[in-house]
């Protein structure tokens, strides 16, 4: 199956899962990368975290300086982890297996499903309130939980349709997204600039000082574009490095990853203020202050963007999924992942508090995932182009042995480092929800994401050294 997603539009559901992508199938561009995370993030999912971040008691400026430096500083790390799937013709978790060994590799699925069904969920809540609170005051239609709940099986059937479909069609409906919510989102800024206003909207600072709070905020900016590194080999897994240089694939990743989630988020903080009342959530806070003219437009960005960004987290966790239940397809895993991702869809959005969940699982998520980041860009230099196809399959075929077997198909140097990386990091940990022990070490400011990365990332290389076979 081509992967070609420029010339051809189809609508057949892709047919490879996590096995080797052949040569001759390795027709995407560095290009679709941009395009998957710049299009992705045009959802209200990311618009949510940038009012997140306004809501922690800073100041505007305060507030955009720590999206963009967060944002970039992710991008930065997210780059590299781009240039496994050209390599190994796998997804990330698979290729992984070369750092953690083939069976060690599957802290790499964890990862994935928590990130995909959280961020899922949160898409899909947040879509299907924009569309029966726009509705509502529009039409006079019901906004009671009755009416999001049929709201929100809609939208997640429909992200689960796109998801199934597969690659092509998500590139498609990415570079679909930039141009039309995109441009819906920068009108935004115009639409509500007449009720924006530059104070804080808490008295005080969520974590009691300046400098704490701001790197909170940072580091869930931080967080949200390193987060995908999990997925994007999802992609880059089509991309030929026989055409495309490492440069190239890691400069559209990171460039995508910055823009987009940037963009959206500082879209969030900016109508947080426009809105100034942390009385009500966000949707309906946005909703009552948004003129009927622009209700259509609004609505558009909450089905438009769930699409994006629902169906791209369940495309990723979903194609690792069916390699561990093997007598299963990627199609029938995505459907099984939308069924636990729509529970958790419902009690987000009509139980829990969404706004500490949405803070805990971006911040959370961030600490493993930069410690299982910093593995792949040192295992990235370590390992030089050097790997073995063929043996990052034994698991996903039912085999045994192979050059990752390592110990029992664990690689004790990768696993080591990642869970160590993981502690010192939660250790740091400090946000609104949990405090690590050491939160204070440097007088608040959130450390939990750095230290996890720079652990990893240092002590993997020397465990490889120090322990035999690894």
């Amino acid at each position: 199956m081509s992967a070609d997603t420029d010339d051809r539009a189809r609508t057949a559901v892709e047919q490879y899962g996590v096995e080797y992508i052949p040569e001759e199938d390795r027709t995407s561009r560095p290009l679709n990368l941009f395009t998957n995370l710049f299009g992705s993030n045009l959802t209200f999912a990311a618009i949510l975290l940038g009012y997140v971040q306004a809501t922690l008691g800073l100041s505007w400026w305060a507030t955009f300086s720590a999206i963009i430096a967060g944002t970039a500083v992710g991008a930065v790390i997210l780059a590299p982890t781009a240039l496994l799937g050209p390599r190994t013709g796998t997804n990330g978790p698979v290729s992984a297996g070369v750092f953690f060994g083939v069976i060690g590799r599957l802290n790499g699925t964890l990862i994935s499903v928590c990130a995909s069904v959280g961020f899922f969920a949160i898409s899909v809540w947040t879509g299907g309130q924009v569309i029966v609170y726009g509705g509502h005051q529009l039409f006079g239609m019901s906004d009671g939980k009755v009416a999001l709940a049929i709201s929100y099986a809609l939208m997640a059937i429909v992200c689960a349709y796109t998801t199934i479909v597969g690659h092509d069609h998500l590139v498609r409906l990415n570079r679909w997204l930039i141009p039309t919510a995109g441009t819906l989102i920068l009108i935004g800024f115009f639409v509500y600039a007449g009720r924006f206003h530059n104070h804080q909207l808490s008295p005080s600072y969520a974590l009691g000082g300046y400098w704490p709070t701001w790197t909170l905020a940072m580091t869930i900016g931080a967080a949200s574009v390193f987060g995908y590194s999990i997925f994007t080999n999802d992609w880059t897994r089509y991309i030929s490095r026989r055409r495309h240089s490492d440069l190239r694939v890691a400069g559209a990743l990171g460039l995508g990853g910055f823009l987009g989630v940037a963009f959206s988020m500082t879209f969030g903080a900016f109508t947080a203020y426009a809105i100034g009342n942390l009385n009500s959530d966000y949707i309906s806070g946005l909703m009552g202050i948004t003129p009927t003219a622009f209700m259509v437009p609004v609505i558009l960005i909450g089905f438009a963007g769930t699409l994006g960004q629902g169906a791209l987290c369940l495309y990723g966790s979903g194609l690792d999924l069916a390699s561990i239940l093997r007598r299963i397809s990627r199609p029938v895993a995505t459907l099984i992942l939308s069924g636990v991702a729509v529970v958790f869809v419902y009690l987000g959005g009509l139980v829990w508090n969404i706004k500490s969940s949405v803070e805990a699982l971006v911040t959370i998520l961030g600490v493993v995932t930069a410690a299982w980041a910093g593995i792949v860009i040192a295992g990235l230099i370590r390992q030089r182009g050097d790997y073995d196809v063929r043996d990052l399959q034994v698991f996903n075929e039912g085999r045994r042995g192979g050059k990752y077997w390592y110990w029992g198909g664990v690689n004790a140097a990768g696993m080591t480092a990642w869970v160590a990386g993981s502690v010192v990091g939660l250790m740091f940990y400090r946000s609104s929800v949990f405090s690590g022990p050491w939160s204070m070490l440097a007088n608040g400011v959130n450390l939990s994401w750095l230290s996890a990365g720079v652990v990893a990332g240092v002590l993997y290389p020397i465990l490889s050294r120090l322990i035999p076979g690894q």
